[in-house]
């Protein structure tokens, strides 16, 4: 059986012209993030690099980063720097912040992430270097009462083993009694299956089967995790709104489930505060797909609590439907609340990457 589990992506890194404490707080955070594996590479490396990061504040910055362009066509090349860039470029402003770094490697290693040279100097105040004071975002919900995630959940809540079927055919079978699944198609199939939203699923009692219980060898919960991610593809779930206040329960065991970007982080916050999605955008400068991702995956596995029940139909069709986050709320107490607790305070970061990445960069 495969392994529901999708592989760590690897992203290559090159940096070039920065200083031997730059490169030491690079390698430090780099190994302590473990949701992408990033990997440090030099221009006699065997490995094409995915991103190239120029320290543009020295004095050959500028000449190196537009070599490196010519000589990287196809590969982003982002200036680091203090200043702002004063071309349109990938860009990683100076200081590191451990915060925003992650988020912003991967729109970088997208391609995006891009510093607006002209709008910037036009007075535009949407440069796309995320310091914007109101972050907007459009987001789109879905049902969890259908598709593969709806049948897996109505299977894991009931006492028979339950096959679940698309055109006749079992793509899982549940095993509540021992809180286990089989899946009976590749993970592959099973992600292409979770994410069609018109897909049609039945569920079937299946007899008493001790050799199928042998094979099941993925949990339950695990199960739940990874299908409501694939299902989720960064949407929000129904009947959740920009409005709807969640806090978490406990910690999700997350080494054994799923990576999903900013989860320890998310975890560390929810379990000390309540908040909307408006909010939590506003204190949290995180990519959305990768909180309502989370927000899916805690929600379907039990850990995520709201200030209303879900009570979405089979039938409700929400797929297509659109809503508006904005981090500029009220000045409320729990905008307060969250603030306090997502900011570190100013005689003593919280993490031990920050506080490690603060005395290396001399502060």
């Amino acid at each position: 059986m495969e392994n529901l589990l999708p592989k760590v992506k690897t992203i290559r890194v090159m940096l070039q012209e920065t200083d031997e404490q730059q490169n030491a707080v690079f390698r430090m955070a780099f190994k302590m993030h473990n949701t992408t594996n990033y990997e440090i590479v030099t221009p006699e490396s065997a490995e094409k690099p995915d991103l190239i990061l120029v320290d543009t504040d020295t004095a050959d910055g500028v000449e190196k980063w537009k070599g490196l362009k010519a000589e990287y066509p196809d590969v982003p090349v982002a200036m680091f720097s203090t200043e702002l860039p004063t071309v349109t470029t990938p860009y990683l402003p100076k200081p590191i912040k451990f915060d925003t770094l992650f988020p912003i490697l991967r729109s970088l290693a997208q391609g995006g992430n891009i510093f607006d040279a002209s709008a910037h100097q036009s007075g535009d105040s949407a440069s796309s270097n995320g310091n914007a004071d109101t972050r907007k975002a459009t987001i789109r919900r879905f049902n969890p009462q259908k598709g593969v995630l709806g049948a897996l959940k109505f299977a894991s809540r009931g006492q028979q083993d339950i096959a679940v079927l698309h055109d006749g055919k079992p793509i899982l079978i549940v095993f509540p009694s021992i809180q286990r699944v089989l899946l009976t198609v590749s993970a592959a199939e099973l992600e292409k299956f979770c994410k069609d939203d018109n897909l049609a699923v039945t569920c079937k009692a299946v007899p008493e089967n001790p050799q199928w219980k042998e094979k099941a060898k993925v949990t339950i919960m695990s199960c739940l995790w990874q299908v409501a991610l694939w299902t989720a593809q960064g949407r929000l779930i129904y009947p959740m709104t920009p409005q709807t206040v969640f806090t978490l329960k406990r910690w999700p065991n997350l080494t054994r489930l799923a990576p999903v970007p900013e989860s320890m982080r998310l975890s560390a916050f929810l379990t000390k505060t309540s908040v909307n999605l408006n909010i939590l955008y506003k204190v949290m400068p995180l990519e959305m797909p990768d909180i309502l991702n989370y927000l899916a995956a805690t929600s379907v596995t039990g850990f995520l609590a709201t200030d209303a029940e879900f009570t979405a139909q089979a039938e409700t069709n929400v797929s297509g439907e659109q809503v508006n986050v904005s981090s500029d709320v009220p000045d409320s107490q729990m905008a307060k609340d969250a603030e306090k607790v997502a900011g570190p305070s100013a005689e003593q970061p919280r993490g031990l990457l920050q506080r490690l990445m603060r005395k290396l960069i001399g502060k």
